[in-house]
């Protein structure tokens, strides 16, 4: 996630009430380690507010890790009766659906476990290199795309954003610099993220930008349209 789109997400979802999109299910969530030391913008602007004000927030992702609460896949029925019993009223989705082959069938497993009225927080890149995680399926949505995948939702807020280039977030530390140069020049190490590494360097001076959205289950009625 990049600094501005974690910005974006953090800011719509302190202005929602609390009780109309918490307890929030965190989907792909990645680990602990990832959102406060990898990314630490993900903590900070993002789920430490949240934690400030006593909110709930479940993260969850298939990796069993440190700040996983809980382990599963959305796609398996099982798991996804478990979460419909927590009674989510949001849903937190951002970076995921660009690694999924089937996102219209991931967004309907997310939106099974929020009932009518919850929230969808959802982002994804807009202008952005190849990234395998394990795979890029190359989806950059507009704000319009990206609601367009959870149909049964309204669009209240959409925007794209401008998050900076490569080299802003590679000069953060001179360590991360070095891996950055010297990483191409291994690609019988890891090929798959070889080619990630070589695909961001035409980035490094090139704004990256990030869709995001928030939605709300349940459709307004039309304009003009008999209550019944």
């Amino acid at each position: 996630m990049l600094e501005e789109e974690a910005r974006w997400l953090g800011r719509a979802l302190s202005a929602i009430d609390a009780s109309a999109a918490f307890p929030l299910l965190d989907a792909g969530s990645s680990t602990e380690h990832f959102r406060a030391v990898e990314q630490p913008w993900i903590d900070q602007l993002i789920w430490k507010p949240l934690r400030s004000r006593g909110l709930q927030v479940v993260h969850v992702d298939r990796r069993e890790d440190p700040g996983v609460d809980l382990v599963g896949d959305f796609m398996d029925p099982g798991f996804a009766q478990e979460l419909k019993r927590r009674s989510f009223r949001g849903v937190f989705c951002s970076n995921l659906l660009e690694h999924v082959v089937d996102r219209s069938a991931v967004a309907r497993a997310l939106l099974s476990v929020v009932g009518e009225g919850g929230y969808v927080f959802a982002s994804c890149p807009f202008r952005y290199p190849y990234h395998a995680d394990p795979i890029d399926t190359g989806f950059r949505p507009t704000p319009a795309e990206l609601a367009a995948v959870f149909p049964e939702c309204e669009l209240l807020e959409g925007a794209t954003v401008t998050c900076g280039s490569y080299a802003r977030y590679v000069t953060r530390s001179p360590a991360l610099l070095a891996k950055t140069l010297v990483r191409p020049l291994v690609p019988f190490v890891k090929p798959r993220k070889w080619w990630t590494a070589v695909c961001h360097l035409p980035w490094l001076f090139t704004p990256f930008e990030a869709t995001c959205v928030v939605l709300r289950k349940g459709r307004r009625p039309s304009r003009g349209a008999s209550p019944g």
